[in-house]
């Protein structure tokens, strides 16, 4: 783990934690918290980078390659991990504040009992939200671990929350929408399976995701529909997009950066009622070819 100054990137410490890192760390006032690959759970002290406790999962002997990153909320630390459970430990000392087993293991073959959680959580409120795969989406109680809700669904990638609907990409390429409160299914879009799909990212009326071929997909939250995409450059994306005030920002597996946005469906309703009708195409003039990018469209310099 290497800790750098924001101001100019000087380097301020550099510590060994003992594993391999597959995971981004989350940061609180005074700690660093980091996943690594053989179930552990440690944090850093933010000032010097060293050990301030250590805790662990025991994981399978057959797992997927990768794990989740752990989010930081209030005093405590929330990560998934490679055996279907769902771990909260103090900030302060690592102590265990619950332990919840979201997604238990079926099937007689190691392949068949892999149950990963490999995407990080997601907090709303007191609502914790997670999805694992060849398990279930969940909702947890932030300050017991209770689990109010499952559903049967595979994901590894991940899962975004408004105020009423939970969205998960599939492990078969499916996006769902589920009831926040109830996880009753919404809707449901099949039209990219097999295109593993990143995780996905609400972002105004829309939710996007982003593909292996370095599209990035919106669909409409409310009825599923698929609204529109964009080609990023042609590299596989499996980031998770993130969004900030409607804004999209997508990195590519070889590295670049892309920002997206999209204007939201009331607007161009709007904009459509209001555009002076235009006249018949001359019969022998060539039809304009058909954009990918109407509806969602890059930013200016993106």
């Amino acid at each position: 783990m290497v800790a750098l100054a924001a101001a100019n990137g000087a380097e301020r410490w550099r510590a060994d934690v003992k594993g391999e890192v597959l995971s981004s760390p989350a940061v609180s006032a005074t700690e660093v918290v980091v996943r690594t690959v053989d179930g552990k759970l440690r944090a850093l002290a933010l000032a010097d980078g060293k050990e301030v406790w250590s805790t662990e999962q025991q994981i399978p002997r057959l797992t997927l390659r990768g794990v989740a990153a752990p989010v930081v909320v209030r005093d405590v630390a929330i990560s998934g991990f490679d055996n279907g459970r769902v771990l909260a430990v103090s900030l302060t000392d690592g102590a265990t504040v619950w332990d919840s087993p979201v997604s238990p293991s079926h099937g007689r073959t190691e392949l068949e009992r892999l149950n990963d959680i490999d995407a990080a959580v997601k907090v709303n409120g007191d609502d914790v939200f997670v999805a694992g795969f060849q398990g279930r989406a969940a909702m947890l109680a932030l300050d017991s671990g209770q689990i109010w809700w499952t559903r049967d669904l595979s994901s590894y990638r991940g899962v975004d929350v408004d105020d009423d609907q939970l969205y998960v990409s599939t492990s078969g390429g499916e996006v769902v929408a589920l009831k926040r409160r109830t996880g009753v299914e919404v809707w449901r879009n099949d039209q990219l399976k097999r295109r593993s799909l990143s995780a996905p990212a609400v972002a105004g009326d829309f939710v996007a995701v982003a593909d292996l071929e370095g599209y990035v997909h919106w669909f409409d939250r409310t009825t599923g529909t698929l609204a529109g995409r964009v080609k990023t450059g042609g590299d596989r994306v499996t980031n998770a997009p993130l969004a900030v005030n409607g804004i999209v920002y997508v990195i590519s597996d070889k590295g670049d950066l892309v920002a997206l946005h999209g204007l939201p469906i009331a607007a161009r309703a709007a904009k459509a009622q209001k555009a002076p009708k235009q006249a018949a195409p001359d019969a022998a003039a060539p039809a304009a070819p058909a954009s990918d990018a109407d509806g969602p469209t890059r930013s200016p310099g993106g």
